[in-house]
């Protein structure tokens, strides 16, 4: 944990995520310009679900942006019950747009210290 109360996600979930998230918005507003063969079952996958189901790709693309930004929203909420304020509560509310879960988690189980008398 750092000295300022807040704490990163992990690597993996920093290479995942934004991976997982470039994938979906090529697939969803571009799907031409990527090569799916060359991405095994994951472009199989990917073609299959361009070709039957554009329109609940595109639908879910929004939706996921959606949850990730109520997401952002509770951080705030939580940040401001957790005393937490500054560049610290805008560093979790960013974080938490951008990686979800994986940050509000680690938000929700932060105790702050208690203040001395």
């Amino acid at each position: 944990m750092s000295a300022g109360g807040f704490v990163r996600v992990s690597y993996l979930t920093m290479l995942l995520v934004p991976s997982i998230w470039v994938l979906y918005t090529f697939a969803v507003f571009a799907p031409q310009s990527v090569p799916w063969p060359m991405l095994g079952p994951l472009g199989t996958l990917t073609q299959h679900l361009i070709k039957n189901y554009p329109v609940q790709l595109y639908r879910g693309f929004w939706v996921a942006w959606g949850i990730h930004t109520v997401e952002a929203t509770i951080a705030a909420v939580l940040t401001t019950m957790k005393n937490i304020g500054g560049v610290t509560r805008l560093k979790w509310i960013v974080q938490t747009q951008l990686f979800g879960l994986a940050s509000l988690y680690m938000l929700i189980l932060y105790k702050p210290k208690a203040k001395a008398l």
